[in-house]
């Protein structure tokens, strides 16, 4: 059974032969900056090319972003390009290219051969509907934009939706992605940034109107969200999503209980970064604690966001180690 395969058959619920071993999110900067000092070697220089080495299944993410190179650059972080409907009618003219555009036919086949390979699981992402407009507006107006312009904020995700059926299209007639993921970060560490009447108004339409969309392209379609997504996990799966991620320890949550809650949707990750650079007994306690959900239900287990730079090599090889032996331990018919 290949990386590809092994993926999509746990999706939807299908015999596998193992769990996947992946870390679906790059590491950061400092970390392999730390490994290279540490014997990571120097010629290794593609996320891809990294996961092998460590002896993962590769894991790769190709993203779509709405912006161009026209599109006014933030000034901050969390800083916005708008404040009025008529900054969005200028800034409307840099975003929705063609998406025919975007990637090389070096990098459509480049996908083409990994896939071949059997090697690599293969993930798309897009903003979601609640990411998609922050960037836009900037962290503060965008909350306020629910009660200020609903009209000029539902409008936006309408040009939105017109332009992601596009992108789907393209995708559907170029390569077979093993699932995708809407980009959103709608909660924080006490739950959702909105509430459940405002998710209903502002972002469910836009998602019931996608994401047939991608089931009838049988791609599976995750939401991506820090913080604590217990109440959110219930309000995306009544949007039509197939599953969550990256279930960040620190904030609470317990996949335990959200494979009880909605049992038809997948989990990944949820392997707390924070155990890793303590070794392998503590990593080994952290394995025990989650194998029982993913023999259970539906979990892809990871790391629940970037190793981080405190983890050496030694340790990081541990963990794939002590990942591989509990990955053997969940077979499904």
């Amino acid at each position: 059974m290949n990386a590809g395969e092994r993926a999509r058959n746990l999706i939807k619920g299908k015999s596998i032969d193992r769990l996947p071993v992946v870390e679906w999110a790059p590491w950061w900067d400092l970390t392999i900056k730390r490994w290279r000092q540490e014997g990571l070697p120097q010629n290794l220089a593609s996320v891809r090319d990294i996961q092998l080495w460590f002896g993962l299944d590769a894991c790769v993410q190709t993203y779509f972003g709405v912006r161009t190179k026209d599109t006014p650059q933030a000034p901050s972080h969390g800083a916005g390009i708008m404040r009025t409907a008529e900054d969005y009618q200028k800034i409307k003219k840099t975003l929705f290219y063609d998406p025919s555009t975007y990637y090389t036919k070096e990098y459509i086949d480049w996908l083409k051969s990994t896939r071949e390979e059997g090697n690599t699981i293969h993930w798309f992402t897009v903003e979601g509907f609640f990411w998609y407009p922050r960037e836009l507006f900037g962290i503060e107006p965008h909350l306020y934009s629910f009660y200020d312009e609903p009209d000029l904020l539902k409008e936006m995700c309408s040009d939105y939706v017109r332009w992601l059926k596009k992108v789907f299209e393209y995708i559907g007639n170029t390569f077979k992605f093993d699932f995708m993921s809407f980009a959103e970060d709608m909660s924080y560490n006490h739950g959702p940034m909105l509430s459940k009447e405002t998710f209903d108004e502002f972002l469910i339409p836009f998602y019931k109107e996608v994401i047939p969309f991608l089931k009838k392209m049988d791609i599976p379609a995750f939401i991506d969200s820090d913080g604590d997504i217990t109440l959110a996990v219930d309000w995306y799966a009544g949007a039509g999503a197939d599953g969550m991620f990256p279930l960040e320890r620190q904030a609470g949550v317990d996949v335990a209980l959200y494979i009880e809650k909605q049992p038809q949707m997948t989990f990944l990750g949820h392997f707390d970064k924070m155990c890793m650079k303590l070794g392998e007994e503590a990593m080994a306690k952290e394995f025990e604690r989650i194998i029982p959900s993913c023999q259970k239900g539906k979990v892809m287990l990871s790391v629940d966001h970037q190793t981080p730079p405190d983890v050496s090599v030694e340790n990081y090889k541990i963990f794939v180690k002590l990942f591989k032996e509990y990955a053997a331990k969940v077979k499904k018919n």
